[in-house]
């Protein structure tokens, strides 16, 4: 069936003073920020869990060798819920290197929020075949059905247990596929081909490696799954991953998160050959207008310059990680529903003074009591900016909201509050500020209790300044050079406008306060 595009955010138990602790005995729903935020204080980690066995294939001489394949198993640490979301990861490393423990960071960032989390072994090009394969189409195309193949298999392994011993309280119908580069390449392939004749790409393949579901599973009596395979999954995480052909996302495959930078040369972020090889792939930025076209929810990350390493930088992990759980709550949980949200999405306005304006729609409110607007600076930690009482309409309402002028990028998102307490946040729309207004010159910057200002433009001006939640924290008015003491303010990064008796924002200059 095809996939509504409307976001459900969810009822739960309101969050408050020492809620990860809290959340261990009480957050079995998606109450408390639970799949959203850290609700927990600790993971449970069990490693070498074998999943499944497949041969892998020396094109040197034409001889294969029987892998066994095994996988590492994160969950919250005494959490009481009897069922869980599950998030499976493939790491990186073009398919010919990498492993498993890669993927350690990002199992053990979603487990805290209270899913259920795996990284995967899966078949890399044996070590004697690499510039073979790399350099041969269809050989790649092998490895790419192998992957996906194996990691399918790793569907199952969980999906059976859920079935017999329920040994890992996973929720089969909440089964999340994820991955980096080659990783994020198994993925997609997982998620988005529905047969093996799909994409004429991969049909060989499929037909060389035991058809659309593959054949890892573990033999008999070991493992038998007569009634599971891999369809059906409740969405996909691809970090820097591509698909060979674009018309394979279509109307009913699973919701997808994205994250992109837009100058990766490995895996191209638009279209183009995966770098040293001929092979050639649609990146995010491809997949995203598809997805949108045929229905998918789906939302798109795009790093500003980043490269192919840039969404398993240090730096943006959090931001990333916060972003796509936000995404994926509203698909896993299923609590009662105050808000639909439908969309959530930001544009900057024209001219110097850089403002950004937020718009919302939802489909329906029960008891619903007000969207409070939060801003951050590195997508990790938000401040509110204001609040906008709900409309409380059942067949759902249109917000905006003026969020004041930008300098740099900026994350929003909306934090939901119904009349009860509970709350949900929603996806995180992020804009850069992209307008070139005239600059003022300040002296000191940084600066500690007092800077100067000049370069105002002639005639009565304002001087407002904003912090980096786009707060205005002061005003005053100047008719030339002047003196704003900043006593009473915190440390960090402000923006400061002179503001003509018009009220257009002549020019405007960054301020450092230490």
């Amino acid at each position: 069936m095809k996939i509504l595009y409307i976001l459900a955010l969810l009822l739960g138990l309101a969050a408050g003073a020492g809620a990860p602790a809290r959340a261990q005995t009480t957050a079995t729903t998606c109450g408390s920020g639970r799949y959203a935020a850290d609700v927990f204080a600790a993971v449970t980690k069990t490693t070498g869990i074998v999943y499944g066995q497949n041969s892998v294939v020396d094109y040197s001489n034409n001889t294969s060798t029987l892998k066994t394949l095994a996988l590492d198993f994160y969950e919250p640490t005494d959490d009481p819920a009897p069922q869980r979301p599950l998030i499976i990861f493939a790491f990186g490393g073009s398919f010919v290197s990498g492993q498993r423990t890669d993927m350690d960071d990002l199992c053990q960032a979603f487990a805290l929020k209270g899913y259920a989390t795996a990284t995967i072994d899966y078949r890399l090009v044996a070590p004697n075949s690499v510039f073979t394969v790399l350099f041969t189409p269809a050989l790649l195309a092998d490895e790419i059905v192998r992957a996906s193949s194996d990691m399918k298999a790793a569907v199952r392994f969980f999906r059976h247990d859920a079935a017999t011993a329920n040994t890992y309280h996973i929720d089969p119908s909440k089964i999340i596929v994820a991955g980096y580069s080659a990783g994020a390449i198994t993925a997609l392939q997982t998620a988005y081909i529905d047969s093996d004749t799909e994409d004429p790409t991969f049909t060989t393949a499929y037909q060389n490696n035991g058809g659309l579901e593959g054949n890892t599973d573990l033999p008999a009596p070991d493992q038998l799954l007569p009634t599971y395979n891999a369809r059906g999954l409740a969405g996909t995480f691809s970090l820097a991953g591509g698909v060979a052909t674009l018309g394979v996302v279509s109307a009913g495959n699973p919701p997808l998160y994205s994250v992109h930078g837009d100058a990766d040369q490995v895996v191209p972020y638009g279209y183009g050959s995966v770098y040293g090889t001929s092979y050639k792939l649609y990146g995010s930025g491809a997949i995203q207008p598809q997805a949108t076209s045929v229905g998918i929810l789906n939302q798109l990350l795009t790093l500003a310059g980043g490269d192919h390493a840039a969404p398993r930088a240090a730096a943006s992990r959090v931001a990333i990680n916060t972003a796509a759980a936000a995404f994926f709550q509203p698909l896993v949980c299923t609590a009662p529903l105050p808000v639909q949200l439908v969309s959530f999405t930001g544009e900057l306005g024209a001219g110097p003074a850089c403002a950004a304006t937020l718009a919302w729609r939802t489909a329906s409110e029960v008891q619903s009591q007000s969207f409070e607007v939060q801003a951050s600076v590195d997508g990790q930690a938000y401040a509110p900016l204001g609040t906008v009482p709900s409309q409380n309409r059942p067949a759902g309402a249109a917000y905006t909201y003026a969020a004041g002028p930008l300098a740099g990028t900026r994350y929003f998102r909306l934090k939901m509050l119904d009349r009860d307490g509970t709350y949900t946040y929603s996806p995180v729309v992020t804009l850069a500020a992209t307008c070139a207004p005239g600059q003022l010159l300040l002296a000191p910057n940084p600066a500690h209790n007092e800077v100067q200002v000049s370069g105002l433009p002639a005639g009565a001006t304002r001087l407002l300044l904003y912090n980096a939640t786009g707060q205005r924290v002061l005003e005053q008015r100047a008719t030339g050079p002047a003196s704003l003491s900043l006593e009473g303010l915190p440390p960090g990064i402000y923006l400061l406008q002179a503001v003509g008796e018009s009220g257009a924002a002549r020019s405007t200059a960054r301020l450092v306060k230490e």
